[in-house]
């Protein structure tokens, strides 16, 4: 179906859209009629949608479950397509704290899949790492220009409010696509003879817990 899609420059939910009949995107057989339709036809998809996250379902770095600050979490993840902005917002099952980023650092990621394609176009990273001068900043980094703004350049606004964060991006920067699917992770890496130490204790949560670059990724979409 994503062949199909690219081909005539639309989205895999304009097209689904347009054969309600077609259960299964994965799963068209030879032969099999499909109605395609123009660019602006609507899609399937939400303007806003959410998921939850189960607690407690942190891993290390070999896949195998750990114990980590609540802050990396994850709880929830929520994305809604307003007018000029996208809004995105992770729930965390603690504030993120204010710790050093030499000895602990603490990083949320959010990929964005905007061509259909299911691997990321763009990526958003909030974390304690970024900007001296602040707990948390955010950096939206354009992968196929391999182009990063600076937390002073960031496109939109981004706040951390107790166990929520909280980023608003200009649809523009993203290319205003029809289709927005979105991942999240949260991340802790904590180095107990600072940075320099090749000791480190890692744990992540993800949010879906299936992400690419694995094999049948999930997404959480939204839509136009």
């Amino acid at each position: 179906m994503s062949a199909i899609a690219t081909r005539f420059g639309v989205s895999v939910s304009q097209v689904m859209a347009a054969n309600p009949d077609i259960e299964d995107a994965d799963d068209i057989r030879a032969g099999e009629p499909i109605t395609i339709p123009t660019p602006d036809s609507p899609s399937s998809l939400p303007r806003s949608d959410g998921i939850s996250d189960a607690r407690g379902d942190l891993l290390d770095l070999e896949d195998q479950l750990t114990f980590a600050t609540g802050a990396v979490d994850l709880t929830g993840l929520g994305a809604r397509l307003d007018a000029e902005t996208v809004f995105i917002e992770l729930l965390v099952g603690a504030p993120p704290p204010a710790a050093s980023p030499d000895v602990e650092q603490i990083t949320y990621t959010v990929n964005i899949d905007t061509n259909d394609d299911g691997e990321p176009d763009f990526r958003l990273v909030a974390s304690n790492a970024l900007e001296p001068e602040a707990d948390y900043a955010a950096a939206l980094t354009d992968l196929a220009a391999d182009v990063t703004s600076s937390p002073g350049n960031f496109p939109g606004t981004f706040e951390v409010d107790g166990a929520a964060l909280r980023f608003e991006v200009f649809r523009g920067s993203l290319g205003d696509p029809r289709r927005y699917a979105i991942a999240a992770t949260a991340e802790r890496r904590f180095f107990p003879g600072g940075v320099g130490d090749p000791e480190v204790e890692a744990a992540v949560d993800r949010a879906p817990d299936q992400q690419w670059p694995r094999a049948n990724a999930r997404w959480l979409e939204i839509g136009r």
